[in-house]
């Protein structure tokens, strides 16, 4: 079972917009791939200095994968160094990058930053 987590805009479900802004989104959906199911959690270091508490948020979620579409290099060093796997992928909608990583259509983020 893998647990995933995207960044989100708002709180709209499976419509929720992405944030390209990785620590920063104000909400990010906890995705359990096998089942299918979801939550959405509310991003209490969102405006906190760092992106430390971000990713120790998502880490007490059980995440596993992160799926974004902007991510800086300290929040990508940290998630690594906590064993989460990141990959990078363009789209609007958690919809949309959730049918991009089924397809294998995401980028595995290993060196660098993919924060255009």
């Amino acid at each position: 079972m893998a647990v995933i987590a995207i960044p989100l805009k708002d709180n709209n479900g499976m419509d929720s917009h992405v944030n390209e802004h990785f620590s920063r989104s104000p909400f990010f959906m906890i995705y359990l791939d096998s089942e299918k199911e979801h939550k959405i959690i509310e991003n209490s270091a969102a405006f906190t200095p760092g992106h430390e508490g971000t990713i120790d948020l998502l880490k007490q979620n059980d995440v596993e994968s992160i799926l974004c579409s902007g991510i800086g290099p300290g929040a990508l060093d940290y998630a690594q160094e906590l064993k989460m796997r990141v990959c990078f992928g363009r789209a609007k909608s958690v919809g949309e990058l959730l049918e991009m990583n089924d397809r294998g259509e995401l980028e595995d983020v290993i060196d660098g930053s993919p924060c255009i």
